[in-house]
């Protein structure tokens, strides 16, 4: 009589190479999708275990005292006011079939990992949702704050009709930050894709784009191009002039991007993308928010 033979869960079970293989196509996925930590500098957590991280907003000291002497005590303190923080786990999960994995390794085909891949995107763009924007109507967060969210930023009215008045807007901001004591930079600019690709359009009587003379001058150092940003109120007419440091604001990792995996009794394994982070704004006065661009 022929015995029964075991199939499809050991040959179902992924090989070293080919959690590899899975695990690299998430990393390649993510990274590039990660814009917030361009302007957002990281700071390790010791594990991701920490649930809450204390952040403290600053105010700072009054004025240095200008004398011929120098005998003039001006002695004060930098005001500090503590709050918690919010530390969450983003996650996004992905099947992968087990006669997928057969079919590939006798098939001849590389590993369907499409949808590891995707799920590493929506991971990402969670973040910088978090980083950009923070907690805005529509759209819960923990009551985490993000860069257009942080409590006592600066505002400024934008003058309108960009790209005319791009240039206004924008050294209006830098006066707003510079007024906090921001007076060195280096000034960043953050705005959704369609704002920023008005800035492609040529300066009157130039031949630069509004882009290359806020660059080329000075008045800018960077531009960020990034439609996780939004309104607190869920609007898409806002854009951010900042001071990135993380004397300002950083990024708190408790865990990097990473994928977790365990077997289904269908045979299948199921995945999770998954990282421990949080924005923390130390700052607030080290952002200005353009609102009601038109």
């Amino acid at each position: 009589m022929k015995t029964l033979s075991k199939v499809g869960l050991e040959t179902g079970e992924l090989t070293d190479e080919e959690l590899l293989f899975i695990d690299t196509a998430i990393v390649e996925s993510a990274r590039p999708a990660l814009r917030a930590r361009e302007v957002f500098e990281i700071e390790p957590l010791p594990n991701a275990g920490l649930r809450t991280v204390r952040k403290y907003a600053e105010t700072d000291m009054s004025q240095a005292f200008i004398s011929m002497d120098g005998d003039t005590i001006t002695l004060d303190r930098t005001a500090l006011s503590a709050t918690d923080v919010s530390v969450p786990v983003i996650s996004k999960d992905f099947e992968v079939n087990w006669r997928d994995i057969i079919a590939s390794r006798y098939g001849g085909m590389s590993l369907d990992v499409e949808m590891g891949r995707n799920a590493a995107r929506q991971v990402a763009e969670e973040e910088n949702k978090l980083c950009m924007t923070g907690e805005y109507t529509g759209w819960r967060a923990l009551g985490i704050e993000g860069l257009a969210t942080a409590t006592n930023r600066n505002t400024e009215a934008s003058a309108g009709a960009w790209p005319a008045n791009v240039i206004t807007d924008i050294n209006d901001a830098i006066a707003e930050l510079e007024a906090d004591g921001f007076t060195s930079g280096p000034y960043v600019l953050i705005g959704r894709v369609d704002w920023v690709r008005k800035l492609d359009a040529a300066v009157a009587n130039t031949t630069q784009t509004y882009k290359s003379f806020l660059l080329q001058n000075g008045i800018l150092s960077a531009v960020y191009a990034d439609d996780s940003l939004y309104a607190s109120d869920g609007g898409t007419d806002n854009a951010i002039v900042c001071v990135p440091g993380k004397e300002n604001f950083s990024l708190k990792v408790g865990q990097d991007i990473t994928t977790y995996r365990y077997p289904k009794e269908t045979m299948n394994t199921l995945f999770r993308v998954f990282e421990v982070v949080t924005p923390v704004i130390k700052r607030p006065t080290s952002i200005c928010e353009i609102t009601g661009l038109t």
